[in-house]
């Protein structure tokens, strides 16, 4: 269940889009609802580029296994990575 701070922010944004078609009028209130949009889904893409990035990435803290096989998804050889600390599995492709 959202929190407090959420319901908050939800009647934030429900009066700012209330107030914004009224002082916009409709067709400016879409445009700018198209460009949050365009802005949100750019930042995201940014983001998991970044996540893709950092987790291809070799990790000092994880050693390499005998436990080696073929992905099934893309063909590529693939060995099994393990921190010893924390039992965390990482898959890297071999190259």
């Amino acid at each position: 269940m959202p929190d407090l701070y959420t319901w908050i922010a939800w009647a934030i944004a429900g009066l700012a889009l209330i107030l914004g078609a009224q002082i916009l009028g409709l067709a400016g209130l879409l445009a700018v609802l198209a460009a949050a949009v365009v802005l949100l889904t750019l930042a995201g893409l940014a983001s998991g580029r970044r996540a893709r990035r950092h987790l291809t990435r070799r990790d000092p803290r994880f050693q390499p296994t005998d436990e080696v096989f073929r992905d099934p998804s893309s063909g590529a050889l693939t060995r099994v990575h393990v921190d010893a600390t924390t039992g965390e599995r990482r898959y890297w492709t071999e190259s």
